[in-house]
């Protein structure tokens, strides 16, 4: 039987086909402590209200011992203070934690692994957060886990220090893009010029908003810290929709887990902290990279064309 050490924060809101899913591999792993944070449905959205207190009453499913903690906010708040208050949340009462959102439903070999990287790493400030994502499913080193640039929280585990490092009021981003920080974290310049159009076009809103996993993954940058991702995918997101990915692939984001044993196995460890670069860029390739002009081109003529016989059928 599976006891998770690493306190575990429960992430909802009021999508409980999705949260049943994940809340049943948070069972299966009966973690010795857990923090429920569910925010407030809206009186307006028909069924919220029902949808909400059905993921409430999760916690009546509770058969193991557990320290258990929960905070049901009794008024909705917006989607960026809810998840930056739960997190915050977290690490206000723990060191560490483990952080699923409803909608990333990890295996049990993914709290084996965050088990074990979390005491790891949990002294190294080089290392800031350990994901349970290998979302392209390549190992390029061999090694049973990595280092890497890029920032997989789709299931994901850091330490309370970590968090407080991060400045919410001062993000740098054109501090960062004068000074080429970008072109130091990744293989390719083509890379690092796409990280930096992406930053500008966000910027306004990252102030506005304080959304917290891209000012998490800036901060990230900034001290040149590492993720730790495992050689397996661990966790799948089945709820990858919306503007947050609007420029990404889906389909890739959703897929599915590899299949392990309850317990992550690791033998082969890398001897250096490094990212490894070719992960990063194989990750970067499949997921992020914009096709030519000319590609383009060529898909919207064909989705145009799709359109004009679908309508004339």
């Amino acid at each position: 039987m599976i006891m998770v050490e690493t306190p575990v924060l429960f992430i909802t809101f009021a999508r409980p086909d999705y949260a049943r899913q994940t809340w049943d591999g948070i069972k299966a792993a009966k973690p010795q402590t857990l923090y429920f944070y569910s925010n407030k449905g809206r009186q307006e959205k028909e069924g919220e209200m029902e949808k909400n207190d059905e993921i409430r009453s999760f916690i009546k499913e509770i058969d193991w011992d557990c320290d258990l903690h929960t905070w049901f906010r009794e008024e909705c708040v917006n989607v960026y203070d809810s998840l930056r208050g739960a997190i915050s949340w977290l690490f206000d009462n723990e060191e560490e934690g483990i952080i699923l959102e409803e909608d990333c439903v990890p295996t049990k070999a993914f709290f084996s692994f965050v088990d074990q990287m979390i005491k790891r790493f949990k002294d190294d400030k080089r290392v800031w957060c350990i994901s349970g994502d290998n979302i392209i499913k390549q190992n390029p080193s061999g090694y049973d886990y990595m280092f890497s640039h890029l920032h997989a929280m789709y299931g994901w585990a850091s330490w309370r220090d970590r968090w407080r490092m991060i400045d919410w009021e001062h993000l740098h981003v054109k501090d960062m893009i004068d000074k080429h920080i970008y072109y130091r974290l990744f293989k390719t310049k083509e890379q690092a010029r796409a990280k930096e159009k992406s930053l500008l076009k966000m910027e306004e809103m990252l102030y506005r908003t304080k959304c917290w996993d891209y000012i998490f993954g800036l901060a990230m940058d900034q001290y040149h810290a590492f993720t730790v991702q495992p050689k397996e995918h661990l966790v799948k997101n089945i709820g990858i929709s919306g503007h947050h990915h609007k420029n990404a692939k889906p389909s890739a984001y959703n897929c599915d887990p590899n299949p392990s044993g309850e317990t992550y196995i690791i033998g082969k460890e890398p001897p250096f902290v490094f990212a490894d670069f070719e992960h990063d860029y194989m990750t970067y390739c499949r997921l992020l990279k914009q096709p030519n002009l000319l590609v383009r081109i060529y898909n919207k003529v064909i989705n145009l064309f799709r359109r004009f016989v679908d309508g004339h059928c």
